[in-house]
């Protein structure tokens, strides 16, 4: 548990790295440069979800893992040692490389060490890494690169990555010969796993689009750049008790009811902010925001747990991840078409609406959604 929390949280760390680092960074981007470095490390992270998720379910997750997090440490160390703007997209690219393998790996790790309430758990604490790296990364990475210079940024990535590495290859427990899969491609034409990447597609699409200009807003309509980016770090800040939460409320109500109280509810923030302007009312619906969010993120890596069950669970979250994250890279492109023409309270309305309609696939998806079992992959 303790490996994979480490290792999603320097994956997801790393990837939003350079949105700090960039600040300070001797080699002065141009926002095209900065943009750039930001778009071939997700495409790089994007490409090789399903590629990680067939090896992990082939091979095991133990090397795949200590493989990822050694790539993420040079890679890192790469970034951090740049004197070119072209050595800094040459370690972007790699260190998405190397953090894409991370999330289908310990998903895999994760479902074949627990089962039934305790992998719902395990997932809840498991992914506090996403809310806690979005917080300490605005409070500790700017101190590091003051202090210590910009670089040190990535060379801490750099060193943790090496140790976790090497803690994973002396500590982790091989757990191939107990629940190989094998290398089974049929598994990504499942319906149910098409039925998860589809749901997520829409739920992650609004995410990533209110993640990307949700700032922008808030200063649009008159907020200092402080108070603006406090009211940003609420919707991170409540992830952190509604992931641990989640995982618990999963064991009791089930992983059905729990999609059906945190998408419903998430979209109803989202509407929030399309008609609310006081800063407190706001503040308060991005802390509401942030809980019924992050209830999501455990919810579906436990539900594509099920699906996939210990021998496929790789494979799936592969499969799946690769269609959420591809929805950031079309809602960072595509949100300005919405919100330049028509204004952002209707871009709040169509993202509303898109999560609203990711409920249906789920809906669809409740026959696969116990938490006993092998899971249901077709």
């Amino acid at each position: 548990m303790a490996l994979s929390f480490a290792a999603f949280f320097l994956s997801y760390y790393s990837r939003l790295a350079w949105s700090v680092l960039s600040t300070y960074s001797s080699l002065r981007p141009t926002p095209y440069e900065d943009g750039l470095i930001f778009s071939i490390f997700f495409a790089a992270y994007i490409a090789v979800q399903i590629p990680a998720g067939l090896v992990s379910d082939a091979i095991g997750p133990k090397k795949v893992l200590v493989m990822a997090l050694l790539g993420l440490a040079a890679s890192s160390v790469l970034g951090g040692a740049a004197d070119t703007i072209w050595l800094e997209y040459l370690g972007s690219v790699l260190m998405g490389f190397s953090a894409g393998w991370i999330y289908p790996t310990t998903i895999k790790l994760l479902s074949t060490n627990f089962e039934g309430k305790d992998l719902a758990r395990a997932m809840g604490y498991y992914s506090l890494a996403w809310p806690i790296s979005i917080i300490l990364l605005g409070v500790g990475l700017p101190t590091a690169a003051e202090d210590l210079g910009w670089r040190w940024g990535y060379y801490l990535i750099g060193v943790a990555s090496f140790a976790i590495a090497l803690a994973a290859a002396v500590l982790m427990e091989d757990v191939r010969r107990r629940d190989n899969g094998g290398l089974n491609l049929r598994v990504l034409a499942s319906r149910n796993v098409a039925l998860l990447s589809i749901g997520g597609f829409l739920f992650y699409y609004a995410y990533w689009a209110f993640a990307f200009y949700a700032y922008d807003y808030l200063r649009s309509i008159g907020m200092s750049g402080i108070l603006a980016g406090e009211i940003y770090s609420m919707t991170a800040a409540a992830g952190i008790a509604s992931t641990v939460i989640t995982g618990y409320l999963i064991g009791r109500i089930g992983l059905w009811r729990t999609f059906l109280i945190a998408i419903p509810l998430y979209g109803l923030t989202i509407l929030g902010f399309a008609v609310l302007r006081a800063p407190i009312w706001l503040a308060a619906v991005a802390l509401a925001m942030g809980f019924f969010r992050f209830m999501v993120t455990p919810a579906n890596s436990t539900l594509a747990s099920v699906i996939g069950g210990p021998g496929r669970s790789g494979s799936v979250t592969g499969a799946a991840n690769f269609f959420w994250q591809l929805s950031g890279v079309i809602a960072g492109s595509a949100s300005p078409l919405i919100f330049v023409s028509m204004g952002y309270a209707s871009l709040w309305g169509a993202m509303a609406l898109m999560v609203f309609a990711s409920l249906v696939p789920y809906v669809m998806l409740r026959d696969a959604m116990g938490l006993s079992g092998r899971g249901k992959s077709g």
